[in-house]
């Protein structure tokens, strides 16, 4: 389903490896270079800046084109301008799928500005053509569903937020009927679902093209399953679109729920990001960390903002020194050392990937001096 090869892809994480690799000082550059020319990549991936230089390139020639097509419509009405804008956006979606398989752009920029921009015409489109006449669940699932196929399709990191995003509001719009005390807690295991769907497929080899779309999902959902838990949250929205007509310091029926998920939510976080080595889950708790503070603070006001706000940044700082206290190097196989790999020891795996690189290459016949080793297996024989 992907548009890029999948070989490309994967040589383009060994390359990725090997400059891990070669920055810790594991390989030569000579060894890095042989890497290189055992795995080509023909793909083009500029550096960021040129990304943000073609990206706004892109948006202003797509721009003034349509602008251009429009003058020519302009008598036609709204149902033309509609149709045009259909038109031009699966002409977006065309130019894509050229510049990736002629052009061999990968993450360019040009890529990202015509998948958005594609995205974005045929939804206005439709809303044009439909004057806006439909209900807001099928706004959300004409969102959720070109926004899911170019997540399948490229891999796009925000898509997939966006796609996640227009799945929660869909949910909300069908279930807004069944009350305030249902859509909390339906939101709470939708991510729940979600995020546990994302770790599954994150260990599968053949979604491994998708990992940081995964990773990301993890977080969002991870995010949505406090904030739909969240005392401040639930009261205000619940407040605001179901005519609860709340006063100043009075609380929501079963308040007392949400304030355990409320206070106990980023511990738990934290405490099983820690159980199961998982800096995701950790972090995501450290992040919501603030929003305990915050909800306490605004219906507890016991000082002012000020010093709320220090005592806050006090308490996640002891916990972030104290969690790294306690994550101390080689302590059960997890560490608060920067790792640049999802796994335990990146540098095994790294020079793993490079003796399987050689070994395939072929580039020194049957046997390879390894950085001085003296067997094939890229000096693990015992002798350096």
């Amino acid at each position: 389903m992907i548009s890029y090869n999948s070989k490309t892809l994967d040589n383009i994480e060994v390359i990725e490896a090997a400059e891990k690799a070669l920055h810790k000082k594991c390989i030569t550059a000579e060894e890095y270079q042989q890497i290189k020319t055992a795995y080509p990549v023909d793909l083009y991936t500029p550096n960021p800046y040129v990304r943000i230089g073609l990206f706004i390139l892109t948006v202003i020639i797509v721009f003034f084109s349509f602008g251009l097509f429009c003058l020519l419509t302009m008598n036609g009405g709204e149902k033309a301008i509609g149709v045009l804008t259909f038109i031009f956006g699966l002409g977006c979606y065309a130019a894509i799928e050229y510049m990736v398989h002629e052009k061999k752009h990968h993450k360019s920029g040009v890529d990202t500005a015509l998948m958005w921009m594609s995205g974005s015409a045929i939804i206005t489109a439709v809303f044009i053509i439909t004057d806006m006449h439909m209900p807001p669940s099928l706004m959300c699932l004409l969102v959720l569903l070109p926004a899911t196929f170019f997540v399948l399709r490229f891999a796009d990191v925000l898509m997939s937020v966006v796609a996640f995003l227009s799945f929660l509001a869909l949910l909300y719009c069908i279930l807004i009927s069944a009350g305030w005390m249902i859509i909390p807690f339906t939101m709470m295991g939708a991510s729940f679902a979600v995020y546990l769907a994302a770790v599954q497929l994150a260990k599968v080899q053949t979604y491994r093209h998708y990992l940081s779309c995964l990773q990301m999902l993890q977080i969002v959902s991870l995010i949505t399953l406090y904030l739909a838990g969240n005392y401040f949250v639930v009261r205000e929205v619940s407040n605001e679109m179901f005519n609860l007509y709340l006063l100043t310091g009075e609380s929501i029926p079963g308040g007392w729920i949400f304030w355990i998920f409320t206070i106990i939510l980023p511990p738990l976080y934290i405490f099983a990001g820690i159980r199961k080595k998982d800096r995701i889950l950790i972090r995501t708790g450290l992040f919501l960390i603030a929003g305990i503070v915050f909800t306490i603070r605004a219906y507890h006001s016991v000082a002012p903002i000020e010093v709320a706000m220090t005592l806050g940044g006090i308490v996640l700082i002891a916990v972030a020194y104290g969690i790294t206290k306690l994550l101390q190097p080689s302590r059960k196989g997890f560490t608060s050392e920067q790792t640049d790999d999802d796994v335990t020891d990146a540098i095994q795996l790294e020079s793993l990937i490079i003796a399987q690189s050689f070994h395939q290459g072929g580039t020194q016949g049957d046997h390879f001096d390894f950085g001085g080793g003296s067997g094939s297996g890229g000096g693990a024989s015992g002798t350096y």
